[in-house]
C-alpha cells in the first residue's frame, strides 16, 4: 500500500515542478527576494519580479505596517547602503502592506544587481526610509 502512495506522491511532486517552469510568453512564478527592516521600522516581506514582457510587474508584499500608505520605489545601486540619489521608477503605494505595479523595463535589467525596492515610512515628502530589499 506504500508504494503506490509513494508513486502517487512523486508525480504530484513533478506535476508540481513542471508547473512552476517558464516557458516563452509564459508569466511564470516570477523570482522573490527579501525585503528587510530599516530604521527600526519592523517592516519584512518580500518583493516579487514577474517578467511580462516587454514591461515587468512588481509584487511587493511587507508585514509590519501601521496600514498607512507608503512610497515604493526603485532606486540603482549595488546594494540598500549604496543608492543613487533619485530613484528610476515610482511604484504604487504600498497599502496595508501591498502594492501592484507594471514598470517599463525588462526584468532581466532589474535582476542584474544594479537595483534596489525601497519602502518609505509615507507618501508625503520628508519620510524615511522603513525596509529595503536588493534585486539580484
Amino acid at each position: 500500500m506504500k508504494r503506490p502512495a509513494a508513486a502517487l506522491t512523486f508525480v504530484l511532486l513533478a506535476a508540481t515542478a513542471a508547473g512552476a517552469q517558464s516557458y516563452p510568453g509564459d508569466g511564470g512564478a516570477g523570482t522573490q527576494r527579501g525585503i528587510e527592516g530599516l530604521n527600526n521600522s519592523g517592516q519584512i516581506g518580500t518583493v516579487t519580479v514577474l517578467r511580462r514582457d516587454p514591461n515587468t510587474l512588481i509584487a511587493l508584499d511587507l508585514h509590519g505596517t501601521d496600514g498607512r500608505p507608503q512610497s515604493v520605489r526603485i532606486y540603482r545601486g549595488r546594494s540598500c547602503d549604496d543608492l543613487a540619489p533619485r530613484p528610476m521608477y515610482f511604484l504604487a503605494d504600498a497599502k496595508n502592506g501591498v502594492s501592484r505595479s507594471s514598470v517599463s523595463v525588462g526584468a532581466d535589467t532589474l535582476l542584474s544587481g544594479n537595483y534596489n525596492v525601497v519602502v518609505f515610512s509615507t507618501n508625503r515628502t520628508g519620510a524615511r526610509t522603513t525596509a529595503c530589499g536588493h534585486l539580484y
